[in-house]
C-alpha cells in the first residue's frame, strides 16, 4: 500500500502532468493507492488562496473528481495512533538536524501507522522516517 504525498496528486490534478507520474500511476494496482486528509487540507488551502477565476473552478471540479471517484474508501486520517507516530518522527528529525514541516509529518505518520511506502517528489522531506519512499518522477520509481 501506497500514500501519496500532496505533490503528486498535485501533479496528476495539472492539465499537463508530468508523462512518468502518469505511466506510474496507471501501473499502479489502483486499489493500493491512498491520500491522506492531510493532502486534502493542503489541496483545499491551495485552491482556497488562488484568486476567483475559471481555472480555480476548473481545478476544483477535477479535484472533486480526482478524490471521490479515484479514492472512495481511500482517505485515511490522522487519528490517535498517527499522532504517537508523529511525535516520534518529529523529534527524530529535529533531533537529527532535519526538521520537518507538520504537515509532511503528519502524511508520515499517517503511513507508518498504516504499514504504508509514501510516493512523492520530495524524497528528502520523508528520509530518516522509517518509511520506504518512492518517487514516481524517476524511473527508478517502480512500485
Amino acid at each position: 500500500m501506497i500514500l501519496l504525498d500532496t505533490n503528486v496528486v498535485s501533479e496528476v490534478m495539472r492539465p499537463h502532468p508530468e508523462s512518468a507520474v502518469i505511466e506510474w500511476v496507471n501501473r499502479a494496482d489502483g486499489g493500493s493507492l491512498y491520500v491522506s486528509s492531510i493532502t486534502i487540507a493542503e489541496i483545499e488551502y491551495g485552491l482556497h488562496a488562488m484568486p476567483e477565476s475559471q481555472r480555480r473552478e476548473d481545478l476544483r471540479a477535477r479535484f472533486e473528481t480526482f478524490i471521490h471517484k479515484a479514492f472512495a474508501q481511500r482517505v485515511l486520517d490522522f487519528d490517535e495512533a498517527s499522532a504517537r507516530y508523529y511525535g516520534l518522527i518529529m523529534a527524530s528529525r529535529r533531533r537529527s538536524g532535519r526538521p520537518l514541516s507538520a504537515p509532511d509529518g503528519q502524511i508520515a505518520a499517517i503511513a507508518r501507522r498504516n504499514g504504508m511506502a509514501v510516493a512523492t517528489r520530495n524524497e528528502s522531506d520523508f528520509s530518516g522516517s522509517g518509511l520506504k519512499i518512492i518517487n514516481p518522477w524517476r524511473l527508478d520509481g517502480l512500485l
